[in-house]
């Protein structure tokens, strides 16, 4: 079974109010791609990337958003699961809307962004991530709109390129020395694009952490962690959307065989899932593996 847990979908009826890929709208066009590609079941989301007047930050537009989510799983059980959009930077009505969406709507986890408005992972209120801890859910982190260095990011799409791994990289370091990773242990996170380049740089956050107190280098901060960051690190599990098998081979080196989770972003992305397969087939790992890659990780984090 192949479960792509990295795809997204809007509604249908916000298609005109922006700019985004026609196929971020066309529920027919997935399900017609799952099957020309031999993909089992998509994981839809929101990626929280609107080009145009909308605030997806909305809670309205959360609301629908996860109303909409839950429609789509309800008339396609065995080909659809949803992860509901939430901002919860922005109160507690987004914690509470959190909670309906897998309490009374039965989506399988929540979607945050990497950021919002210059705030990061570790500035969201404590009642969240408690919550998430008694709801179970996996929370999967997806870079936003709006990214570190944004305005220098205007040319050659650099802000998709570089501004998005940067993002990812920033807010998850942030999560891992705040302490947030170890206060809550049990939170398991889902970071897209294989996280950026949290694993290339986990053993450098080892070494600002030995040196902490080693003044020279300038101030740390009030959190001292018990058990190095990159240990932290190696709990997240981290999507194959890496567009080449080197980044891939490192995310699997870091965190294991049982955290790597297939993924397309696709839509919007056109390249066909086979590219994607391709890159976990040249890791040469055994069947075993590869099937927990492609599938029987996302079943066990999804509780699919």
């Amino acid at each position: 079974m192949i479960v792509d847990s990295h795809s997204h979908l809007f509604p249908p009826e916000w298609e005109s109010s922006g700019r985004l890929p026609r196929d971020m709208f066309d529920v027919d066009g997935l399900l017609e791609r799952q099957t020309e590609h031999g993909i089992d079941l998509s994981v839809i989301s929101d990626p929280h990337i609107w080009y145009g007047e909308r605030d997806l930050g909305d809670i309205a537009d959360a609301r629908h958003y996860n109303d909409f989510a839950a429609e789509l799983v309800r008339s396609h059980p065995a080909r659809i699961a949803a992860l509901a959009s939430v901002t919860p930077w922005r109160g507690q009505e987004h914690v509470a809307e959190a909670e309906r969406a897998v309490r009374e709507l039965g989506l399988s986890g929540l979607a945050v962004a990497t950021s919002d408005r210059n705030a990061y992972l570790d500035d969201l209120p404590v009642e969240f991530w408690e919550l998430v801890e008694g709801l179970d859910v996996p929370v999967f982190v997806h870079p936003g709109g709006t990214v570190l260095g944004q305005d220098r990011m205007d040319g050659y799409r650099l802000g998709e390129l570089c501004g998005r791994p940067l993002d990812m990289t920033f807010t998850l370091s942030r999560l891992v020395l705040t302490g947030v990773l170890e206060r809550h242990p049990g939170i398991r996170f889902l970071c897209a694009h294989a996280g950026g380049a949290i694993c290339t740089i986990a053993d450098r956050l080892d070494f600002g952490h030995e040196l902490r107190d080693y003044a020279p280098l300038g101030p740390w901060g009030d959190v001292r962690l018990e058990r190095p960051p990159s240990e932290h690190v190696r709990t997240l599990y981290l999507d194959t959307v890496t567009f080449g098998v080197g980044p891939l081979r490192l995310a699997l080196d870091t965190v294991g065989a049982d955290r790597i989770v297939f993924g397309t972003d696709g839509p919007p992305l056109p390249f066909p899932p086979g590219r994607h397969i391709g890159h976990v087939d040249e890791l040469e790992i055994d069947d075993t593996v590869r099937t927990a890659i492609l599938g029987g990780n996302a079943r066990e984090l999804f509780s699919l």
